[in-house]
């Protein structure tokens, strides 16, 4: 593995939101009342061993980007502009790569103090996790695979220079919506219960997403009301007007931009299966390569930490 020169990054261009993640399902709406705080099914999961170090090194990174790669079979709403690449001799159907620049949002439930986010305590905090977080919109073709009936694979990649350390993380990825926010039992079997350390009223998924959706600036939050993203420039886009903002008073209306901006925003929620760490601090000789991948919490065996076996490897 190449060592990068100074000032490179995994990624050369950085999107606040994203363009084309097509395998990522959305959530059937849950049976029981979103507004209901639910006790998990499973066992919940302690610490990974690798998070800490994780959140040390990204921490240095301002904005917390990441790059999330993904492989769809689905159409990007641009590809009628331009000629369909032929299919893979390797794949009945073809493939399309794809990957894109999101900021960091966060671990799930653990929504980063923000001074300016108006629904700051909104939601008790009942709950951490070591599961990443992003925001999106709907119509992006990234959630476009609605016949999928779970969530996708899909790998993050952190290249932090101050540590000269890059992350990765495999897993399957999550959509939550305000009108769908219970998680699946995938991702609850991977939160801690810590007790509510304050909040407004009761537990709720729907004020945990309304929360992400706060944290945003105004007119982040406006964008998920503008046209449909990769609509050309000229097509009938109705009443949708780009540019408009969403502040802070009117963050929860029942009306206007806020009630469309809501109904397309989105909270990813990635839960990890492998996590790599590469460490090219030291000379190019000497670089050291850590896999970690989760085998369940009950698992008893030699390399086997809180449900997670280390090995490392060759760089």
């Amino acid at each position: 593995m190449l060592k990068p020169k100074k000032n490179a990054y995994i990624m050369t261009f950085v999107q606040p939101r994203t363009d084309s993640l097509l395998t990522i399902s959305r959530l059937s709406p849950s049976p029981q009342s979103s507004q209901s705080h639910e006790q998990p099914t499973t066992k919940m999961s302690p610490q990974a061993p690798w998070a800490p170090l994780l959140q040390t090194h990204i921490s240095h990174l301002k904005p917390c980007t990441f790059a999330l790669a993904t492989l769809s079979t689905h159409p990007s709403p641009t590809s009628l502009l331009y000629p369909a690449p032929p299919p893979s001799p390797l794949h009945q159907s073809p493939l399309s790569p794809r990957c894109r620049t999101l900021i960091h949002r966060g671990s799930f439930c653990c929504l980063p103090e923000n001074a300016h986010n108006p629904l700051l305590h909104h939601n008790p905090r009942v709950y951490d996790s070591d599961l990443p977080t992003f925001t999106t919109d709907c119509r992006m073709a990234k959630v476009m695979g609605e016949e999928a009936t779970g969530g996708a694979e899909v790998e993050a990649c952190f290249w932090v220079e101050a540590t000269q350390n890059q992350w990765r993380i495999r897993g399957r990825c999550w959509l939550l919506s305000e009108e769908s926010p219970v998680p699946p039992d995938e991702v609850m079997a991977r939160l801690r219960k810590r007790g509510n350390r304050g909040g407004d009223g009761e537990f709720s998924w729907k004020k945990e997403v309304q929360a992400h959706f706060g944290n945003l600036a105004p007119a982040m939050r406006g964008s998920f009301a503008n046209p449909p993203p990769g609509a050309p420039l000229g097509n009938d886009v109705g009443k949708l007007v780009k540019g408009g903002k969403v502040e802070d008073r009117y963050v929860l209306a029942d009306q206007g931009t806020a009630k469309v901006a809501r109904g397309n925003f989105r909270v990813g929620v990635v839960v990890p299966n492998v996590v790599e760490r590469v460490d090219l601090t030291a000379d190019e000789g000497q670089a050291r390569r850590w896999v970690w991948w989760w085998v369940g919490e009950d698992a008893k065996a030699d390399g086997v930490q809180r449900g997670w076996r280390e090995c490392e490897t060759y760089p």
